[in-house]
């Protein structure tokens, strides 16, 4: 005689011919790369809510999410000018082109 009941992992398995994992594979695949990318924690959380509906069957609609670590924006350095503008480069300092400009315009 064929069994029909399922216990906890054959639910999950068969759940809309394997949906179910084949979700949750995508989202450990996901939560895993960018733990690696960027050294942080993650999580996956699967909820399998259960409700009657009105004909007395048990209706299970499943979720299965990830949580990614944030990757780091970086810090930018900068400096301001006299007029209060932002540049990559330092006001103050002298560039090489311009040291070899002051050079030979001394010879």
């Amino acid at each position: 005689m064929q069994r029909h009941d399922l216990n906890f992992l054959e639910f999950m398995q068969s759940f809309r011919r394997g949906e179910l994992l084949r979700q949750g594979n995508e989202q450990l695949e996901r939560v895993i790369s960018a733990m690696k990318e960027t050294g942080g924690d993650g999580s996956i959380t699967i909820t399998l809510p259960f409700k009657f509906n009105k004909g007395g069957q048990i209706e299970c609609t499943p979720k299965v999410t990830g949580k990614v670590p944030p990757r780091a924006m970086g810090t930018g350095i900068y400096f301001a000018d006299d007029e209060g503008r932002l540049s990559r480069r330092d006001p103050n300092q002298l560039d090489i082109e311009d040291e070899i400009d002051r050079r030979r315009a001394a010879d």
